[in-house]
């Protein structure tokens, strides 16, 4: 993967639309100093490139999941993108990664209950071919919920 080089106007764009990413690009550009043309070319270089995605963020809690848990997992060897593939089709899971460590997977589910978190664990995740431990952590209070400003040190880096 090729790092993508971004100059100041880049990263002025970025910081425009992480505080609203609905902002127009007339908006963006009164902002940044540029014209909208360049701010809708540079924005679309960006998605182009694969650094740039917006997304929608939908509170599950307010739609009735109101049961978050993170699953830290062992997986046997030679069967971790199985595992994280197969966690990442659940209807239920809003992130996957793998991890160099103690587990070897972590995902984030939302379930209605602690019902439905049981029969997602034992009928589900258990009964993915490599899974060989469940650890289950239950959310009690989410406390911080931010975009994480990958820029904020990043120095310009194109003219």
């Amino acid at each position: 993967m090729t790092a993508v080089q971004l100059d100041d106007i880049d990263l002025r764009i970025v910081r425009t639309l992480q505080a609203d990413g609905r902002t127009s690009y007339s908006d963006i550009s009164k902002a940044v100093g540029v014209s909208a043309g360049t701010v809708r070319n540079r924005i679309n270089q960006m998605r182009s490139s694969g650094m740039l995605s917006v997304n929608v963020w939908l509170d599950p809690h307010l739609t009735g999941l109101s049961i978050h848990a993170t699953l830290l997992l062992k997986v046997r060897p030679g069967h971790l993108t199985e595992v994280a593939d197969a966690l990442s089709g659940l209807e239920e899971t809003v992130y996957v990664a793998t991890l160099a460590g103690a587990y070897d997977a972590v995902a984030d589910v939302f379930c209605r209950d602690t019902a439905h978190l049981r029969l997602l664990i034992h009928d589900k995740v258990q009964q993915i071919d490599g899974v060989a431990e469940v650890t289950t952590n239950l959310v009690t209070e989410h406390r911080h919920r931010s975009s994480l400003d990958t820029i904020a040190g990043a120095p310009p880096s194109r003219s």
